[in-house]
């Protein structure tokens, strides 16, 4: 299955938004992984890290939207289902995701939530880790 720029970046874009509270160090982490997943499916060469950014700020709206409307959880299954039979995909998609989370060196529960549901749907077991402030 071939995929396009928005089924890739929506997932790492997800986990950037859904704490509501957007800092540099995730949308930085955001740029990193993206270009990282996008190189990996052939698509390295169509997006620089403003267009990546670009992207993000063209999307933010419509994610947050759909973050905050009663099919919340209906919108964070698709966007990650759509990777099923892809094991290399899923992989570099779950890395980025978790990076992202991390990246700010605060716990938060929306992220937190949403890193295990993305654990779960694609068969990995969570590593155990406590970001704490000030690490």
């Amino acid at each position: 299955m071939k995929f396009d720029i928005d089924d890739i970046l929506t997932p790492l874009a997800l986990t950037v938004i859904v704490d509501n509270k957007i800092r540099d160090p995730e949308l930085a982490e955001f740029v990193v992984q993206a270009e990282g997943v996008l190189d990996l499916l052939g698509h390295g060469e169509n997006l620089s890290p403003s267009e990546i950014l670009r992207w993000f700020d063209g999307h933010e709206a419509a994610i947050t939207s759909q973050l905050k409307s009663a099919g919340k959880n209906t919108f964070i299954l698709k966007t990650l289902t759509r990777f099923k039979d892809n094991d290399a995909l899923i992989e570099a998609m779950y890395d980025a995701m978790l990076a992202i989370s991390v990246s700010d060196k605060e716990y938060h529960k929306q992220e937190s939530a949403l890193i295990k549901s993305t654990a779960s749907l694609w068969g990995y077991v969570r590593p155990p880790f406590k970001v704490t402030p000030g690490t």
